[in-house]
């Protein structure tokens, strides 16, 4: 019966939220009552560096290990990771797949491990690792087997999730040049009015943050007489070049025709400035390769910085300020 109870709590948990986190904090406490261990993890598995993290650690010491990161192999949880199969260890002082590493970390002394791979159609998630029970108790073979069919419910919200990701990350993206559309735009501006909203008078301002918002000169004439095909191809390989100058917590949209917005959350005036230099020099370069196929193009921008919570005046002062510069250059070359 309680076996039950813990699967339908989970099963409810599941299918009440999409909110990933929450799903698992609340299959990690179903576990903690289920299993009584001394300590317990839900480890994510890195797709990238193949590294495991601690997305949720309870037990002693667990504030020790939360930036620890274990590699594809190393001890008992990366051994599940490498096999993709669950591990049950009785005596952890005599296997070789154990490692002391986390031991000597929190001055715990592991005696007995429960772990379990994250799978759902063959994409390893992570791990579900128990260490010892209270009161000296052994894990059992049963207690193994609903570990694991508790894992599988875990993965199952892993997917979900996932899958979820990808369809918001498909609404928010432009589907020509891969990055962020006007509708992502409109829910960051939403989120910084809302900021500006709950500020009380006589607070300070949110963190700086600065816009260039980027328009390509004579895009007319290239659909014109290229056609729209030549005209998709450039602008795809301007926003690969965005997004070879940007860093990660840059964000790049296009929120027009021919028209880019590059945000820069940023306090430092030297770093926009250090931008600003990679995006002449990347933006003169991208002109020069254009006029050895006999096009003419070339990039105006504009850049305005500000408050967060002032985003949609600074985006607009940064687009007058690019028409400004527009013209100034049209003046210059005629």
């Amino acid at each position: 019966m309680k076996i039950k109870q813990v699967y339908a709590n989970i099963g409810k948990l599941i299918t009440s939220s999409l909110e990933l986190h929450t799903i698992l904090e609340g299959i990690m406490k179903e576990v903690a009552i289920a299993f009584s261990p001394q300590n317990w993890s839900l480890l994510r598995l890195d797709p990238v560096s193949k590294e495991l993290f601690f997305v949720i650690v309870e037990g002693e010491n667990a504030d020790k290990i939360r930036n620890v990161r274990i590699k594809e192999g190393e001890g008992i949880a990366g051994t599940v990771v490498q096999t993709e199969r669950s591990i049950f260890v009785p005596d952890a002082a005599n296997d070789s797949r154990f490692s002391d590493r986390i031991d000597k970390l929190t001055g715990f002394q592991t005696v007995s491990v429960l772990a379990v791979p994250i799978i759902c159609y063959g994409v390893m998630y992570g791990v579900i690792e128990l260490i010892n029970r209270f009161e000296d108790k052994q894990f059992t073979e049963d207690d193994h087997l609903m570990l694991k069919t508790i894992a599988d419910f875990s993965a199952i919200a892993f997917a979900n999730s996932s899958f979820f990701q990808r369809i918001v990350n498909i609404s928010f993206t432009d589907p020509l040049t891969g990055v962020y559309n006007r509708t992502k735009l409109n829910r960051i501006l939403d989120k910084a009015k809302e900021k500006s909203q709950r500020r009380r008078k006589g607070d300070k301002a949110y963190y700086n943050i600065s816009a260039f918002v980027i328009d390509l000169d004579h895009f007319k004439e290239i659909n014109d007489n290229f056609g729209h095909q030549e005209g998709d191809r450039i602008l795809r390989n301007i926003a690969r070049m965005l997004h070879s100058i940007v860093r990660e917590e840059d964000m790049i949209f296009r929120i027009g025709g021919d028209e880019f917005l590059i945000l820069l959350p940023e306090n430092d005036p030297s770093l926009v400035h250090e931008f600003e230099n990679r995006l002449k020099h990347s933006s003169q370069d991208f002109t020069d390769l254009m006029l050895k196929d006999s096009i003419n193009i070339s990039l105006s921008y504009g850049l305005a910085s500000g408050p967060e919570e002032q985003l949609k005046e600074i985006i607009h002062e940064a687009d007058l300020n690019m028409y400004d510069n527009k013209k100034k250059r049209k003046k210059m070359q005629s």
